[in-house]
Order: structure tokens, then sequence, then C-alpha cells
């Protein structure tokens, strides 16, 4: 059975997290549209609490595997996604 790299199934992860916390960002600017509240809920956690731990979690690992220089088998906007969200959620933490 061939082992697959723990971070492309992080990088997935953290893609799924991202968009939801796009849709969470959008759905606290738009007030009028009504959605389920356990629908809302799961949208809260998943994009407000999960989507920047995970973030970080995939540049930890990225940068480790950097550092050993291991070869990173991931497409380039993957990386490029994950990383721009992250510095996104940073930025938005202290605005």
């Amino acid at each position: 059975m061939q082992r697959r790299p723990i971070l492309a199934f992080i990088s997935k992860v953290a893609i799924i997290a991202n968009l939801v916390y796009l849709l969470s960002t959008l759905f606290l600017f738009i007030t009028w549209m009504k959605i389920p509240r356990d629908i809302a809920q799961f949208i809260a956690v998943m994009g407000l609490e999960l989507a920047p731990f995970v973030n970080l979690l995939f540049a930890l690992i990225l940068f480790i595997q950097f550092l050993q220089k291991k070869e990173i088998n991931l497409p380039q906007w993957q990386t490029f996604f994950n990383i721009g969200m992250l510095v996104v959620q940073v930025a938005l933490l202290f605005i």
C-alpha cells in the first residue's frame, strides 16, 4: 500500500475550510440572508475556528518539509491559496 503524504491531505482540508471561511465572512456582511440556525452554526465553527487552525498546521508542516529539503508534491495554486488565506485571516484578526 502506498503511503500518502499528510501535507496533501491537510492542504485539501484547508481549502475546504478556507472556502467555508469566505462563506462565513460573507454571511457576516449580508444580514438579510436568513439561513437555518444549525447550518449557520456549522459554517461559523468550521469557517471561523477551524480554518485558521488548519492553515497554521498546513504552514507549519510546509515549513518543516521545506527546511528538511523534502520534495513538496502540491500544485502551486493550493500552496498560494492556503498561505494567502492565512495572511488574510491574520490580517482580519487584528482589524
